[in-house]
């Protein structure tokens, strides 16, 4: 039986219908034509390449100055009074949690539940959680964008927008998402990349509190841990300047052009079929465009943006549509049971833009 859309229903931002058109897609363009831009784009392709490849085992390197480095940089703050900004330094005597995040990143949703049970159960006690929000996409630069994600996924706690970047240097971060556990001294006590280890940081986190003195409540209910054990079909960009294992005629970039669907794809290869508009960051469907992928995986996630809607099928055969409107987003198109491989095949409307496949 297939489970769809599951993650995120019905996520629409109205406020982003009132920016000019072509907003996101100019400044995704500005941000990648410039060279200090394509210098990071090019660091961070490898980063979320690693996060993927070592979900829950790889370590944060660890500080040579145990302080915290101060939040900087932050162009706007959701969740706390008035937009008013938070520093560490203001915050000592309190615990700290500074999670880096984006929201079109798998990885970074599976760990929400998480991290948003540690701040119902903890936050009287002295907890207090920043998200980082440090984007990857021109479309999670805006901040109207970010803050109905926020308000969706149902997250209370402040997130900081990071798009320059600043405070995600200032820690060395190198990682969607990643945590640093920092104590009642402004010091960092634990630094973790990816999912997993769930249960480790709430210790840590309750025994930081019991340092400060207050009464630390139970537990949270167990969660399940959902970070995939299995091999799947790594990450899969779909504009050119990140695009790998593609299969067909060469790439005409930034113009309409029409592609051919081969005869057959090798495993984890991607090929266009159709009109299509192939940009740095993201394909625009055109008349009769198709996407071919052979995939291995139990779910197939497809960061997705403009209007319309989206055909899908599993070895030749319909499976269900998916609508496409409001703001770019992460959708759910396929959740099966169990892992399985399989020829997806997506028929779309002209107009409709995606970006990157993820796997679970």
């Amino acid at each position: 039986k297939v489970r769809v859309n599951t993650l995120l229903p019905g996520l629409v931002d109205t406020d982003l219908a009132k920016l000019a058109p072509g907003y996101t897609n100019a400044l995704q363009k500005t941000i990648e034509q410039s060279p200090a831009a394509k210098r990071e784009l090019r660091r961070l392709t490898r980063t979320r390449s690693r996060t993927l490849q070592a979900a829950s085992t790889k370590a944060v390197p660890d500080f040579r100055n145990p302080t915290a480095p101060e939040i900087r940089g932050i162009t706007e703050w959701i969740n706390t009074p008035g937009g008013a900004p938070l520093t560490l330094a203001a915050l000592r005597g309190k615990v700290v949690l500074v999670d880096f995040w984006t929201y079109s990143c798998i990885n970074c949703l599976r760990t929400l539940p998480h991290i948003k049970a540690w701040d119902a159960a903890y936050r009287a006690a002295g907890l207090v959680i920043i998200g980082v929000h440090s984007p990857e996409f021109a479309f999670e630069r805006v901040p109207a964008n970010v803050r109905a994600a926020v308000r969706k996924l149902g997250v209370r706690y402040p997130v900081a927008l990071d798009n320059a970047f600043a405070t995600w240097k200032a820690y060395g971060n190198e990682y969607w998402p990643a945590e640093y556990l920092i104590d009642k001294d402004g010091h960092v006590r634990e630094s973790h990349a990816g999912e997993g280890r769930y249960a480790e940081t709430e210790t840590l986190i309750r025994r930081l509190l019991a340092e400060r003195g207050t009464a630390v409540p139970r537990r949270t209910q167990a969660i399940a841990d959902t970070t995939p054990t299995d091999l799947t079909t790594p990450e899969t960009y779909l504009g050119y300047a990140r695009l790998d294992r593609y299969e067909g005629r060469p790439i005409r970039r930034d113009v309409e052009a029409a592609y051919t669907l081969p005869a057959a794809l090798p495993p984890n290869e991607v090929a266009y079929g159709g009109a299509w508009r192939v940009e740095a960051d993201f394909i625009a469907a055109g008349p009769g465009a198709r996407l071919r992928l052979a995939f291995r995986a139990s779910k197939v996630h497809l960061v997705l943006g403009g209007e319309g809607r989206i055909e899908v099928r599993v070895d030749g055969r319909p499976v269900r549509v998916e609508h496409v409107s409001g703001f770019t987003r992460l959708h759910t198109l396929l959740a099966y049971p169990t892992m399985r491989s399989g020829l997806l095949e997506l028929r779309f409307t002209p107009g409709v833009k995606a970006y990157a496949f993820t796997f679970g």
